[in-house]
């Protein structure tokens, strides 16, 4: 049997975003599957949080330490200083990069969960190294780049970014092979990382959904449902974006209607611009969505940049609610315009399109039962765990 060392800069118990339910379904499956062993940071709780993980899976090893480093100034001259970006200064540890060292030998395969955790890999080490790619991280800066009007900010950035892509071009050298989502791939192969090394992955969702009955047009409400972790950047991003220049055109022509934003973390600027605005709710963390898909007919998500398979558009296609979204949200998905899902870049299109599926219940039903058989068929968790396996057995 594969003997595995897993390295992973969090792992939580349920997960919630996308990243998480990735994560712990990897660990899920290797756990049941392979010989597996967990090293893992954890921000606080270290006992209680190690006792729910290891009441949970299968490990030969588990290793964990506390490490919490802000994003701070301080922070960020600090890791120049130590001349890594930024995200891998705040997950370095020298004790932790120690146990690794230490312990490597005893394994066949270094399973990387994410590009922070490249920098744990030990020059010594002789195995086969999987590099589980979340994003290609430098594309999100460089989206963010063209953005930010900002030009302290734009500078910074910039500065980040060149960091982050050179440092994912020597984490991809380095690596025997990297699991990515299909955009995320083109994206890497434009870094300079060899095709062949490159191995497609999806990040999805709950699929049990695909178990429950389709949903009725007539049994849903005038009302938009957001569905992420209100701390990411492109999620505040896109929400502020779409409600400083959709929103008071779509409650002019729909005066009933509100929008339901679920998830935790909002920053001042999202809550306050939703206090400005009637009829918007950030509902907070909520545990179950049921009530929330079974209530709203139209699934939003306004994404102008970010990197990988988006989630939330997973579950709103497992769901059967349709999906209003930009191109960014559909990247690596096979989604068609007025197919699928409405896509656009432009948010007054988004309003004209979320106005029509409010009230054309033909379409609305065509674009569910499409986007519901798309899911079905083709983003599956056996597709995913078919390709991790095929790269674990390679001799």
């Amino acid at each position: 049997m594969k003997k595995i060392l897993f390295l992973t800069h969090q792992l939580q118990y349920p997960p919630v975003s996308g990243g998480a339910i990735k994560r712990w379904k990897l660990v899920e499956h290797l756990s049941g599957n392979y010989s597996l062993a967990i090293f893992v940071f954890f921000q606080d709780n270290f006992a209680r949080r190690k006792a729910m993980l290891l009441s949970k899976i299968r490990t030969t090893d588990f290793y964990g330490e506390i490490l919490h480093r802000p994003r701070t100034l301080k922070n960020l001259l600090k890791s120049y200083l130590k001349n890594i970006p930024l995200s891998l200064y705040r997950n370095y540890s020298g004790t932790f990069k120690k146990h690794v060292e230490n312990t490597c030998s005893d394994y066949d395969i270094i399973f990387l969960d994410s590009l922070i955790m490249a920098q744990y890999i030990p020059e010594v080490f002789s195995g086969r190294i999987i590099l589980h790619t979340h994003n290609a991280e430098y594309m999100i800066w460089e989206r963010l780049f063209r953005l930010e009007r900002n030009p302290v900010k734009k500078l910074g950035i910039l500065l980040e970014s060149k960091r982050i892509k050179h440092y994912e071009k020597a984490a991809g050298d380095r690596a025997t092979c990297l699991l990515a989502a299909p955009n995320d791939k083109l994206d890497l192969i434009k870094l300079g990382i060899r095709q062949k090394k490159i191995h497609e992955t999806f990040h999805l969702g709950d699929e049990s959904l695909l178990d429950l009955p389709g949903m009725d047009f007539d049994q849903t409400e005038e009302a938009l449902l957001y569905v992420g972790t209100l701390s990411w950047e492109p999620n505040a991003d896109g929400l502020i974006w779409f409600i400083k220049h959709a929103w008071n055109r779509l409650k002019a022509q729909n005066r009933q209607l509100r929008f339901y934003i679920v998830g935790e973390s909002p920053g001042n600027t999202l809550q306050e611009l939703v206090k400005c605005t009637k009829d918007i709710i950030l509902t907070g963390f909520v545990a179950d969505l049921t009530p929330y898909y079974d209530r709203c007919r139209i699934f939003v998500a306004p994404l102008r940049f970010g990197g990988g398979i988006k989630v939330k558009i997973i579950n709103a296609m497992y769901r059967g609610i349709p999906i209003v979204t930009t191109p960014t949200g559909t990247e690596g998905l096979a989604l068609k315009d007025r197919v699928h899902a409405a896509i656009s870049e432009d948010p007054l299109t988004m309003a004209e399109d979320i106005h029509v599926l409010l009230k054309d219940k033909i379409l609305w039903q065509a674009l569910r039962d499409n986007s519901r058989s798309m899911a079905k068929e083709k983003y599956t968790w056996a597709r995913v765990f078919s390709n991790v396996d095929r790269l674990i057995k390679v001799i």
